[in-house]
This record gives structure tokens, C-alpha cells and sequence, in this order.
């Protein structure tokens, strides 16, 4: 007899692509921590941790989009799984 099948409702497929690769890689080196011990002088959404691996995960894209873009690049992207969860 077959078993039921899962129902998908409430998930939802984002494409990670090389990305995985490369956040697991910043992860697994520590750089957002690394760069968190430099004392910060404003408050911000993200600390200067996450922003670096944001801008390696942007210049490993393989795309022309430039640093300000980086709600489009990342709109289409699990960035709670590439950076940080919260992001």
C-alpha cells in the first residue's frame, strides 16, 4: 500500500544555488564573528558581520548588480539560511 504523500501547503522552494556553498564556507571560518569583535559605534539592523558576508555572497553572485542592489539580489534568496536567521 502506498503511504500518503506530505502536504506542501505553507512551504515554499528559494533557489540557494552556489550560495550555500559559499555562506557555509563564512560560517564554518567565523568571519561574521570575527568582524563583530570590532567595536560598533551606531546601532544598525545587521551587525558589520552579516553586511561582509552579504557583499562575499553579492561578489560571488556571478551577476552584474552593484552593492546597492542588494534587496534585489537577496528577494529571491533564503537569507536566514545564507546570513543569519532574523535577516
Amino acid at each position: 500500500m502506498a503511504s500518503p504523500t506530505p502536504s506542501s501547503a505553507g512551504l515554499s522552494i528559494k533557489r540557494l544555488d552556489h550560495s550555500g556553498l559559499v555562506s557555509g564556507m563564512c560560517h564554518e571560518l567565523g568571519l561574521a564573528n570575527m568582524i563583530d569583535t570590532i567595536p560598533k559605534h551606531n546601532e544598525h539592523n545587521v551587525t558589520h558581520g552579516q553586511s561582509l558576508v552579504a557583499m562575499i555572497l553579492n561578489g560571488l553572485g556571478f551577476h552584474s548588480r552593484t552593492l546597492h542592489m542588494f534587496p534585489d539580489v537577496f528577494a529571491d534568496k533564503p537569507t536566514d539560511r545564507l546570513i543569519d536567521s532574523g535577516i
